[in-house]
């Protein structure tokens, strides 16, 4: 939506402007004044068109804007270490199904640590392996238990874990 109001305000300014310099061109009778304000125009309204094509292939129109009722925001963490926003549908009992790589997908939201984006959207973390959200505290303490216990594979810190109990 913000894109088309983009759009829609440049196509006018740029109306408004080519009309005011043609006058003041009309008067000085210079063309090459003319073709440097087309120019100007054109790579104006270029610049847009580049812009929008970022904000389209990045994802950022889903952290830009705010999602409709039926939709939640996710910060998808994905198996590459990229992070996404990808807008999720709302189901029964926290479910969220969303579409990611063109294949179907789903989490569940238990509500456990939201986020706020600046657009007002709410929503959630989710990890592209996980199938519920991602507690941000939680994620630390492993990472601190993975640096202490000097391993990554969460069966190893499992079993450590254990050992350590029964002692």
């Amino acid at each position: 939506m913000l894109m088309e109001i983009k759009a829609v305000m440049t196509a006018i300014s740029m109306i408004f402007i080519a009309i005011v310099i043609s006058q003041i061109i009309m008067v000085e009778g210079g063309l090459l004044l003319a073709v440097i304000l087309f120019m100007a125009i054109g790579v104006h309204v270029f610049g847009d068109f580049i812009m929008g094509y970022f904000i389209t292939r990045t994802h950022a129109k889903y952290y830009m804007e705010k999602p409709p009722s039926n939709k939640e925001v996710t910060l998808l963490y994905t198996l590459t270490g990229l992070i996404d926003f990808v807008w999720t549908d709302k189901k029964p009992h926290g479910k969220r199904d969303f579409v990611y790589n063109k294949h179907e997908a789903s989490v569940i939201n238990k509500g456990d640590d939201p986020i706020h984006l600046l657009s007002g959207a709410t929503g959630f973390t989710s990890h592209e392996d996980c199938d519920e959200n991602l507690n941000m505290k939680e994620v630390k303490y492993a990472e601190k238990i993975s640096k202490e216990l000097g391993t990554d594979d969460i069966k190893e810190v499992y079993v450590m874990a254990k050992e350590g109990e029964n002692d």
